[in-house]
């Protein structure tokens, strides 16, 4: 990853307990593994040391989500709301959280690979070596978020809004910037000398400047 830091590794147990509680209203997972449960109806979620696996969240309204050393893959989670969210140390791969709200959240040694995340949610929102690997990033909203050591690669940003936001060694060298709306949000990030030409209109809108021809 060049010169950025990897995101560490969800710290798991050898072995994951069999779960058999059910599903509430506040639920606590601990060292278990979870394969197809319906956890919609959650309203606050704290998860530690734990693989989810077709694990649906669609439409939840999760007043309260935490997960610490977590693996989650084939997630079903559209229009999920995730206000203040705490994800440590959690890999999400091949998920769908399209529409989902995660304003404000906390965001430390992520990996997302291959999710979509299209008209999600996350002004204000803290990233902290996080890496987004092949996601569906469209109309995502990152205004006002704050980025540190953190890499997009091979991701869809078409319209994608980076209005105001805060860069400390962000990678964005490998996608293509053109449709991005707030441009100079990325203030601070690595990209090539071809993206610097293609962006250069966008610069020039952004800060107003008249083009003579």
């Amino acid at each position: 990853m060049n010169s950025f830091n990897s995101p560490h590794q969800p710290k798991l147990p050898q072995q994951f307990g069999a779960w058999d509680g059910e599903v509430e209203a506040q639920l606590e997972l601990d060292g278990v593994a979870l394969a197809g449960v319906d956890l919609a109806l959650c309203e606050k979620i704290y998860v530690d040391a734990s693989k989810l696996e077709k694990c649906i969240f669609t439409g939840a309204n999760l007043s309260a989500c935490a997960a610490t050393d977590v693996v989650f893959s084939r997630a079903e989670a559209a229009a999920m709301r995730g206000y203040k969210a705490n994800l440590l140390r959690v890999q999400v791969s091949d998920s769908r959280f399209s529409g989902a709200e995660f304003a404000e959240g906390q965001f430390e040694d992520c990996h997302f690979k291959n999710v979509k995340f299209d008209e999600a949610g996350f002004r204000f929102a803290s990233f902290k070596r996080v890496v987004f690997e092949d996601c569906v990033l469209r109309n995502a909203d990152f205004s006002n978020a704050k980025f540190s050591h953190v890499v997009f690669r091979g991701c869809e940003l078409e319209s994608t809004s980076f209005v105001s936001a805060d860069c400390s060694h962000v990678d964005v060298s490998t996608e293509n910037l053109a449709a991005c709306k707030g441009i100079t949000g990325l203030k601070g990030a690595t990209i090539s000398e071809l993206q610097l030409i293609q962006l250069a209109p966008l610069f020039a809108a952004e800060l107003s400047f008249h083009i003579k021809t």
